[in-house]
């Protein structure tokens, strides 16, 4: 994620770029700022940003918008999505609780099902959960 500051472009709505490479949101916020970011750009190293996922972004935002080529880069962010390997949620039950764990998934699931698809892959588990 970056947070660039511009003010040479206005827009009134986050935008969603099916950039060639990977899908891109830029999001406005009050001040000339946007939010760049991406939720597919996969990567086990949750602390960096690595210089070809920022190249991603900032093409991206550079597309939609030459002016982007000259915006101030205000911070950068990270993050990584917790998940299990066949990205499929887990269910524990402790006593009369039931939790549910990554049932958002992983960039790769992300490329794999849609969100209402894992939605109701997570209602499945936590009814099979609580039946049983």
């Amino acid at each position: 994620m970056l947070l660039l500051r511009l003010r040479e472009v206005s827009l009134c709505r986050p935008v969603r770029l099916l950039h060639p490479r990977v899908p891109v949101y830029v999001v406005p916020r009050p001040d000339g700022l946007f939010m760049v970011g991406a939720t597919m750009i996969e990567s086990d190293e949750g602390t960096r940003i690595s210089a070809r996922s920022m190249l991603e972004l900032l093409s991206a935002a550079y597309a939609l918008h030459p002016a982007f080529g000259e915006a101030e880069i205000v911070e950068i962010g990270t993050g990584v999505r917790a998940a299990f390997a066949d990205n499929l949620p887990r269910l524990r039950r402790y006593g009369e609780t039931l939790y549910i764990t990554a049932c958002i998934g992983t960039a790769s699931s992300s490329r794999r099902r849609s969100r209402a698809a894992r939605r109701k892959c997570c209602c499945r588990a936590v009814i099979s959960g609580a039946n049983g």
